[in-house]
């Protein structure tokens, strides 16, 4: 008879061992589907702001590019600065972005005459589609500008004459 009392207890355990084994089993597929829930969100948090580091990084090229193919514009755009001691805004001046959400704003903040070569300063700040936004600063040694008078709103411009090739 106590053989029959061992075998009940044994069948007892097992179901209790069973009902543990299920139990950590759950809270173990619970917990790292949280996990990858969270890495997923971090890794879409990380991806936004990564856009917008790319943006703010094109607003810095374009406006590069534009300042190449356009030196008397920046010679007339320092001059304002050097006037107004303002930051001047470059952005409608300069191709938007092509990405849908993507937009930079770009602006000179500061320039430094002293020598032939200017150091001209550029904010460019981007942002990404959720809103997210990222600044970057720029310095850029710059060599060959006009000098330029920036006219006044009332100051009439002459044209310039036109030759006789005839």
């Amino acid at each position: 008879m106590v053989i029959e009392i061992s075998n009940k207890r044994k069948t007892g355990v097992s179901l209790i061992t069973v009902l543990l084994f299920m139990l950590i089993a759950t809270i173990a597929a619970t917990a790292t589907w949280k996990w990858i829930t969270s890495e997923s969100r971090s890794s879409a948090s990380r991806m936004l702001q990564r856009e917008a580091y790319q943006s703010s990084i094109a607003g810095i090229e374009n406006a590069r590019a534009w300042m190449t193919y356009h030196a008397s514009d920046i010679g007339g755009i320092v001059t304002q600065y050097l006037k107004q001691k303002r930051p001047v805004r470059l952005t409608p001046v300069l191709q938007p972005l092509a990405k849908a959400g993507q937009t930079y704003e770009v602006w000179l903040t500061g320039v430094h005459v002293e020598n032939s070569s200017y150091k001209i300063q550029i904010l460019s700040s981007g942002e990404a589609r959720n809103g997210s936004r990222h600044s970057e600063v720029a310095i850029l040694n710059v060599t060959g500008l006009y000098q330029v008078n920036v006219p006044a709103d009332n100051e009439a411009i002459p044209a310039p004459p036109i030759p006789n090739y005839f």
